[in-house]
């Protein structure tokens, strides 16, 4: 019988070509939900997820799967525990959107300093006289907190590096002598290190510990020119404290945020008003570079895992595969 592949989302031509050449027939649909017809999900050996949301009543519906490959690195809101206990792989795509993340990071972060949007409506709406009102700051010299030092936070550390930021680095995962190897301080207690920051970016996984890490705690430790970067999970940051510590005592400040807690948000979302963000539509892993090599790398760990040949350095739920006594 015939592999079906169900996919979840538009994707690259060159990912569907991967699957189509592999001689698997492809099923594909907007996003994943529950208007799906049954005999969609019966009939998947393999799920490629881009859109939509994978619940605990899809996984019982979908008899016959044997790999969920996400079209991202980002697994929050997967049935993790129930894949993993029937021995279905998720994998993720790795490094190939590390550098359009990092790309877009450090454009929101200049965005800021350099107030491009407030300029560019300046120029537009006759109001020249905006340049003398030295609003503008650089980033050579400025104190930048990372963290997660994962392939995004890397990438993300040598670009900063490259305009002579101080760059420190926390993650509780990566050796401190890991760290300064690499060319960096590194911060045992992000906390402590707050007061002293200019920056702080994000790029950790969104769990139960970490949703809400950046809140009115944490905000109010900063200083009132901080910046604060979010091109990791929409979660991580209280949207309603950024909100009051931007439009009070970080006015001076701001916020570059490509991910938000409610995707899309609403359009009365607070944060919309203030001149002092800078958004994206979680558009910072979707050059159009890093969307042809997610979508290819996506489909290769189908065709992979239908060969019995997944690349283990790419499932994310390995750990819990083997703990249930799951055998690759």
């Amino acid at each position: 019988m015939m592999a079906r592949v169900l996919v979840a989302g538009k994707i690259h031509k060159d990912g569907m070509d991967v699957l189509t050449g592999a001689g698997v027939a492809v099923d594909q649909v907007a996003k994943l939900d529950a208007e799906l017809a049954p005999e969609l999900l019966a009939g998947a050996d393999a799920l490629l997820l881009r859109f939509g949301a994978l619940s605990a009543a899809n996984v019982a519906a979908m008899v016959r799967l044997r790999i969920v490959s996400r079209h991202g690195v980002g697994c929050d809101g997967l049935p993790l525990d129930l894949l993993s206990a029937r021995g279905v792989p998720v994998t993720v795509v790795g490094p190939v959107n590390a550098v359009s993340v990092a790309e877009q990071t450090i454009a929101l972060l200049l965005a800021l300093l350099k107030r491009i949007p407030a300029y560019d409506a300046a120029v537009r709406g006759g109001n020249w006289g905006l340049r003398d009102s030295l609003g503008a700051r650089e980033l050579s010299g400025q104190r930048m907190l990372i963290m997660g030092f994962g392939r995004i936070g890397r990438e993300v550390a040598r670009r900063a590096r490259a305009f002579d930021v101080d760059v420190a680095v926390y993650d509780p995962f990566v050796a401190a002598a890991d760290i300064a190897a690499a060319g960096y301080d590194a911060v045992a207690d992000w906390q402590a290190a707050l007061p002293d920051l200019d920056v702080l970016s994000v790029h950790v996984p969104l769990a139960p510990e970490t949703r809400n890490l950046i809140g009115r705690a944490e905000l109010a430790r900063m200083k009132p020119t901080a910046i604060l970067l979010n091109a990791g999970r929409g979660g991580l940051i209280d949207e309603a404290a950024l909100f009051d510590a931007l439009s009070g005592r970080m006015a001076a400040g701001g916020a570059g945020i490509d991910c938000f807690e409610i995707e899309p948000p609403k359009l009365d979302n607070p944060l919309f008003g203030l001149a002092n963000v800078v958004l994206s539509p979680h558009s910072a892993a979707l050059s159009a570079e890093a969307a042809q090599r997610m979508a290819v790398v996506a489909a290769q760990n189908i065709v992979a895992a239908l060969q019995g040949k997944v690349d283990r350095r790419l499932v994310f739920n390995l750990a819990a595969l083997e703990a249930a006594g799951h055998e690759l």
